[in-house]
């Protein structure tokens, strides 16, 4: 009976003085908007780097194993491949406008580990071929992204054309 009690009020002890402080609080909730600010940002980074045509930087935004799952496409696998798909319109001579509206932008914590982030986002695509007719592409993205070398790097995209987001959404 002695040992449970003495066991209990260690255990006790030990939770108390584990207690984080308030500025520990305070810390981690700054770096926790922070983190989040980041991920509501990263379409955004993505945007410029695609429209600028700065494949680097763009393949430097996802994770190795990354997998984009599009409208209308296989599955493409691996960061390298997806820059590869992503660079065949402005190599077959179009222009490619995008323009992103987050809806929603999670970080992990109940959803999954803290390094993982999702963001589900409205999207308009305008694609011009030189004496065409633009094409407008509108829909919806599902974004998981990982925690990596201190910045979220893309590690999962499904987009689809989805009926309830239209073009006229982004005028």
């Amino acid at each position: 009976m002695r040992i449970t009690a003495l066991f209990g009020a260690a255990a006790a002890f030990a939770l108390t003085a584990c207690q984080p402080s308030e500025s520990m609080k305070a810390e981690w909730s700054a770096m926790q908007q922070t983190r989040e600010a980041q991920l509501a940002e990263a379409g955004e980074r993505w945007r410029r780097a695609y429209e600028a045509q700065d494949w680097e930087t763009l393949r430097s935004l996802y994770t190795d194993d990354a997998v984009l799952m599009t409208h209308g496409t296989e599955r493409i696998e691996g960061a390298d491949n997806i820059i590869t798909f992503l660079q065949r319109l402005p190599n077959a001579g179009a222009s490619v406008g995008f323009q992103f509206d987050n809806e929603e932008v999670v970080l992990g914590g109940n959803y999954g580990p803290d390094n993982v982030g999702f963001v589900t986002a409205k999207y308009r695509m305008d694609i011009a071929f030189p004496g065409s007719d633009p094409t407008i592409v509108a829909g919806r993205s599902f974004l998981v992204y990982k925690w990596q070398d201190g910045e979220w790097k893309l590690w999962r995209d499904m987009d689809n054309q989805a009926p309830d987001v239209v073009a006229e959404d982004f005028e």
